[in-house]
């Protein structure tokens, strides 16, 4: 697949310990409905929410989907739930596997997405909802320079510009 740098269609992103890959529409169909495609999943993963981001992935291809490997097996994914509006914002979503989390892999994966989202100009800002008493997620999402825009109880929406 080649990429498409207007729209980021971009197959890998590689960071100091990871290397996310594009889940395409044919694998994210096949792994909704439980077909992990030759894919090593890591201890943890797939989580409840896997299910969910690959039935998304398959149905709207704007919704780019990265799974996150390390060492060669899956621990995770994360990606945007839509594509970006008139004013160039964007959602994004995230998951790790549980064996995975506080280790600063959620933390490495956002930022090389983020990384490359900010070397296009279709993307301006990206927002994310969290709940509220998810602190691990609320902390990444700080560390990355996002900060509260909404308080929506029970959930917390953070932004920040790429720009």
């Amino acid at each position: 697949m080649t990429p498409d740098p207007r729209a980021g269609r971009v197959d890998r992103i590689v960071t100091r310990r990871l290397v996310l890959r594009r889940l395409g529409p044919r694998a994210a169909r096949a792994l909704a409905q439980g077909d992990r495609g030759g894919l090593v999943a890591a201890r943890g993963w797939p989580t409840d929410a896997t299910v969910i981001v690959a039935h998304r992935a398959a149905d709207d291809a704007e919704a780019l989907t990265w799974l996150i490997h390390h060492d060669g097996a899956v621990i995770g994914e994360c990606g945007l739930k839509h594509g970006p509006d008139a004013d160039g914002v964007v959602e994004i979503g995230y998951g790790l596997g549980a064996s995975w989390r506080s280790q600063g892999y959620g933390t490495e994966a956002i930022r090389g997405l983020l990384d490359r989202l900010a070397e296009l100009p279709a993307y301006r800002r990206v927002t994310a909802e969290v709940h509220e008493g998810n602190l691990s997620s609320r902390r990444l999402l700080e560390r990355l320079g996002f900060s509260i825009d909404a308080l929506t109880p029970p959930y917390v929406w953070y932004s920040r510009f790429l720009r």
